[in-house]
């Protein structure tokens, strides 16, 4: 029998809320793609605009590093969210090919491994041995 390897074990209801918000964030980065592509307009694609803006691109890349602090996993988020959008805006402009339904379309697209992948992470529960 091989020794206990020494890894940190994430209690279940952190890993559960982690799955909670990428399936959220999935199901935004879903409707926003089918929003953007079928041409829909109104508020709802306004609020996923921002939702898409600000929290799915971070979350993505902060997600599956699994900090233990859910603050600091906020901040870096956000920061991480807006930070690439705005370099992606900015290259995109310079080189004068600028459109915001491909940006949003690409960015959905680009999105959806990563969140498919981060709710498929939790742990499955198992009887309790007796």
């Amino acid at each position: 029998m091989s020794p206990p390897r020494n890894r940190v074990v994430e209690p279940v209801s952190s890993s559960r809320a982690r799955a909670i918000v990428s399936m959220s964030l999935l199901v935004a980065d879903l409707v926003m793609l089918i929003m953007t592509v079928e041409n829909l307009h109104g508020p709802v694609r306004l609020v996923l605009g921002l939702i898409l803006g600000l929290v799915v691109p971070g979350w993505c890349v902060v997600g599956p590093l699994r900090l233990d602090n859910a603050a600091l996993e906020v901040g870096l988020t956000v920061a991480v969210s807006m930070a690439s959008c705005m370099l992606v805006a900015q290259v995109l402009l310079s080189v004068h090919a600028w459109h915001l339904v491909v940006f949003e379309e690409v960015t959905c697209v680009l999105c959806l491994p990563s969140l498919i992948w981060q709710v498929h992470l939790v742990p499955r529960r198992r009887g309790r041995p007796a």
